[in-house]
């Protein structure tokens, strides 16, 4: 607000006009939804990937993105995440022989779409949509808010650098006729102060910074984070990086939190996609490692279990779990031992056989 407006020594029609945008964001507000929201998705996605177990190498490549110019820049982890925020249909087409993956042209994606309502699949491409997938809405609601938090953050950081010279009854002590003199010395003062020089003004102005409260802006971020994580189905920590805090706490249950929420997303989501698109067999694999310790104590107990107390197959069931095996697979049998094989020594030399002694007479 200038002088003028501040005495009421403009006129009425300057002093209805609106004060300007004090430090805009230099950033579009829909640009920052959906880029925070698309890279959320690639995030999970690419750790759904780095726990599937069963893609081959010739496929690997086409799951990221590539900076050579081609055809199509975007891997299937792009295209996916792309088609999750914004929910729409995505048409894929997989050129087998040129090793090409891409989006199907306008006529591919109404002949796949076809196929796919007389028979539920298509030999042209894979038909994926996201239209009903809502969380997206939720996600990108909270973003929209974390938007705005970051706007307010982004003023109150620029308003910490600006100087204010608050002047001892400034109103009640300056007329209309020395308002010129009062905007120059204010303009002086200003002027030394930026150049880092010494200032002469009364004993009860003031000059200080605005200081910018953090705490409202922390406590709206880590409140927009808690409502990420419940829609995403994922823990916090997952999403701030930071480990949950508590006594004691090894962050074991944000690991296991993890790999539950990431294995909904192999299930619905990569799974299908790469079963139809490369069919490729995949599974998932958890990376939880807490658990080793104990499955081995397990196997150390039941080693020394009487099958009449639990029996073999429960124990073997029990096992497969631990070390997140599928139900059905067993232990390879002992080796068979040749009772006529020649004895090692421990550098796996043959060992003499011992020749008996005979006893004093």
């Amino acid at each position: 607000m200038g002088m003028s407006n501040f005495f009421g020594w403009g006129s009425s029609e300057v002093a209805k006009q609106e004060l300007p945008d004090i430090f805009p964001l230099a950033f579009k507000r829909d640009d920052f939804i959906w880029i925070d929201v698309m890279h959320i998705y690639a995030k999970i996605l690419t750790d759904v990937i780095e726990r599937t177990h069963g893609i081959s190498e010739k496929i690997e490549p086409l799951l990221w993105d590539n900076c050579i110019k081609s055809e199509s820049c975007d891997g299937l982890i792009s295209l996916l995440a792309k088609a999750m925020t914004h929910k729409r249909k995505l048409f894929l087409v997989y050129e087998k022989a040129l090793d090409l993956l891409r989006e199907a042209t306008n006529a591919e994606a109404t002949k796949i779409e076809a196929d796919y309502k007389t028979q539920g699949k298509s030999s042209v491409g894979v038909f994926i949509s996201f239209e009903q997938y809502r969380k997206s809405d939720l996600v990108k609601l909270y973003s929209a808010l974390e938007y705005c938090t970051i706007a307010s953050l982004n003023k109150s950081l620029g308003l910490s650098s600006a100087i204010q010279l608050k002047m001892n009854d400034l109103r009640a002590s300056v007329s209309l006729a020395d308002s010129a003199d009062v905007k120059t010395q204010g303009a002086s003062i200003a002027a030394s102060l930026a150049a880092g020089k010494d200032v002469m003004i009364d004993g009860k102005d003031v000059i200080e910074t605005a200081v910018p409260d953090l705490t409202a802006i922390k406590e709206s971020i880590e409140y927009l984070n808690e409502k990420r994580s419940f829609y995403l189905g994922l823990p916090e920590s997952y999403i701030t990086g930071e480990q949950t805090g508590g006594l004691g706490s090894t962050g074991e249950n944000d690991t296991k939190a993890i790999e539950r929420g990431l294995k909904s997303y192999y299930v619905s989501i990569i799974k299908p996609v790469m079963e139809l698109l490369f069919g490729a067999k995949t599974t998932y694999k958890s990376q939880d490692f807490t658990q080793v310790t104990s499955a081995v104590e397990t196997l150390k107990t039941f080693s020394i279990t009487d099958d009449e107390l639990i029996s073999k197959e429960n124990k073997t069931l029990i096992i497969n779990r631990l070390f997140d095996l599928p139900e059905d697979s067993e232990g390879d049998p002992p080796p068979k031992v040749d009772p006529n094989a020649p004895k090692l020594d421990a550098n796996g030399k043959p060992v003499a056989p011992a020749i008996p002694q005979k006893g004093n007479a």
